[in-house]
């Protein structure tokens, strides 16, 4: 749902002490009078704006339910600010952080305790949560983050693209021969030969390679597989739809010039871009900015004689963690622990429109009725994130960042033409296994 940016591993160490009068002065936060008797717990917390008051009403709620706790809380703060905080031995007792990217670096460098004791004590079961959010916030068989909300993908298209292409609105793209079949049909350009409705908007590069059953890490045998033959399959492929739509420099300067996917110009909404894939949340923001747009959601599209891979569902979300040097690790699990309970869900992931942690919400029927944005949360939740066939996510690695910026040059190089497919990923894969050799 969000693009973070996020300093890698070990690299986090040199920031040391550094801004410690920057930490003193966040500290301070948000905070309630603490009485007598009361624990004072310091919540350090990523989210701002729309997000940050249903956190603070979640935190509300928790107070009334613990008239021990007083919560102070502090807005806005990143990884980084985390990781000064605690060399600098002035940790929050709890940090909730956007995306799995942080999992593995503070886990790497012992920033985070582990939760296993905790996880057992209360009680929680793998299989209790959305498969994969239990996996991605453990690091080497140890669980160090538990989610907040989760977030998954679906094929998304604009109903009057497929109407004006003479394609049926109803019936979208089920094989990726059909999705690149449609996404001719479907690109149109100008007197001029510029484009002015893509047909389908180029999946981000891990997406791709999960359609095709394909991933970066081996968790069994702790190896790198950037280069396994599915991810080049599905690169190629990538390619392959790039070209078909004019390639790869014309995409980029045309989607350069979209309106925001938060404002009246949201590319789907107004049929810039036929189809697409995105998050549960993407429906919140046309519902919000383009109430008219006329758009469904269905499932991903797998490749040819691969029904096994029907109905990918890729996870990620964000987590919450107890640093090393928590005054209050036992309240703060607390914390943790009550809000996967059903009610701390359905209240939080209504508010934004992400999906629940917990399997227990799968058809619960607040999310099979309502407003429109509501009932896609349903869908996506129902049909497609609690797939366990075939669930994929990106595993917590000390190198996350580095990884997926090796991934991100590796695809604009085949993009590009600069390398094949195979040579863009093989590269990668040397860089990646150097890298992750001094964590070994």
């Amino acid at each position: 749902m969000r693009v973070m940016r996020f300093v890698r591993g070990a690299a986090w160490i040199a920031l040391g002490a550094a801004g410690f009068a920057t930490l003193l002065a966040a500290s301070r936060g948000d905070r309630e009078t603490v009485k007598p008797g009361q624990v004072e717990m310091v919540v350090w917390a990523n989210p701002t704006g729309p997000e940050e008051e249903a956190f603070k009403e979640l935190c509300r709620r928790f107070q009334a339910s613990h008239p021990n706790v007083a919560l102070r809380i502090t807005g806005g703060v990143d990884p980084i600010r985390l990781i000064r905080a605690i060399v600098a031995g002035a940790p929050p007792d709890l940090a909730y952080l956007y995306g799995p990217q942080p999992v593995g670096p503070l886990a790497a460098n012992h920033a985070v305790r582990p939760l296993d004791t905790y996880f057992r004590q209360a009680g929680f079961k793998e299989t209790d949560f959305l498969p994969g959010a239990i996996a991605q916030g453990s690091y080497r068989g140890h669980i160090y983050a538990l989610p907040t909300t989760r977030d998954s993908r679906a094929l998304y298209w604009n109903r009057q693209c497929f109407r004006s292409a003479g394609l049926n609105p109803d019936h979208p793209p089920q094989t990726l021969s059909e999705l690149m079949t449609m996404a001719r049909k479907l690109t149109r350009r100008d007197a001029q030969g510029r484009l002015v409705q893509l047909g389908m908007l180029l999946p981000e590069g891990m997406h791709a390679f999960a359609i095709f059953g394909g991933g970066i890490y081996d968790m069994k045998t702790g190896k790198i597989t950037a280069n396994r033959p599915e991810n080049i399959a599905a690169l190629r492929w990538l390619v392959q739809l790039a070209d078909m739509q004019g390639g790869y420099r014309a995409i980029s300067a045309f989607v350069a010039g979209f309106g925001s996917d938060v404002s009246t110009q949201n590319p789907l909404a107004i049929g810039k871009v036929a189809m697409k894939l995105d998050g549960e949340w993407a429906a919140m923001h046309m519902d919000r900015y383009a109430p008219g747009a006329d758009y469904k959601v269905g499932e991903i599209p797998y490749p040819d004689g691969r029904p096994d891979l029907k109905n990918m569902a890729w996870q990620d979300g964000d987590f919450m963690y107890i640093p090393n040097g928590s005054r209050h690790p036992e309240i703060a699990w607390e914390f943790i622990r009550w809000l996967q309970e059903p009610a701390q869900q359905k209240f939080y992931s209504t508010a934004f429109c992400n999906l629940p942690t917990i399997m227990a919400l799968r058809n619960s029927p607040h999310f099979q009725q309502g407003p429109r944005q509501l009932r896609v949360v349903g869908y996506i939740m129902s049909h497609i994130a609690s797939n366990e066939q075939n669930a994929h996510f990106v595993p917590a690695l000390p190198v996350s960042q580095m990884y997926e910026s090796v991934l991100k040059d590796a695809f604009d190089r085949a993009l590009f033409h600069d390398k094949t497919p195979e040579q863009a990923l093989n590269d990668a894969q040397a860089r990646v296994e150097r890298e992750m050799r001094r964590y070994e």
